[in-house]
């Protein structure tokens, strides 16, 4: 039997998204944000998590896509990117998706003034397409250090 990753799937948009579960420290219900000024505007605030403070990003911002009114549906995922911990905020979480390497293609070929590299490939499962984000390269290091700064 090939081996199996699992995914935690998410929805964007009307896109489905995974993100490798052992970057997935924990779901949370979306909260009020403590806003930062002067940040990327992807960078929409922290919260207070147990005593931690976590930077929270928007990856529709991110991604550049429309922004959304958040719902009762919107949710932080609570990730380690790049060794830190950072929350995300998604329109909806969908389940958890095991892939095997037979199930993942590569990252289609874009023209180079368009970024994938935080693209690990396209995952195919039941008829349904998941984009396969490699979370640690999200952020450029300048984004980054940016993200740091702010907190």
């Amino acid at each position: 039997m090939a081996e199996e990753t699992q995914y935690l799937t998410f929805m964007l948009d009307e896109e489905e998204y995974g993100i490798e579960i052992l970057k997935v420290r924990e779901i949370i219900g979306y909260q009020k944000l403590t806003r930062i000024p002067y940040v990327s505007s992807f960078v929409k605030g922290i919260i207070n998590l147990r005593g931690t403070v976590i930077p929270v990003l928007d990856l529709r911002t991110k991604f550049s896509l429309e922004a959304k009114i958040y719902d009762r549906l919107t949710v932080i995922i609570v990730l380690e990117i790049s060794g830190r911990i950072m929350g995300t905020i998604v329109d909806s979480v969908s389940d958890i998706t095991s892939l095997s390497q037979d199930e993942v293609q590569p990252t289609p070929s874009f023209p180079t003034t368009i970024r994938t590299e935080f693209i690990k490939g396209i995952g195919k499962k039941d008829g349904r397409l998941i984009i396969l984000l490699d979370i640690d390269k999200i952020l450029s290091t300048q984004e980054l250090e940016d993200v740091d700064a702010a907190i």
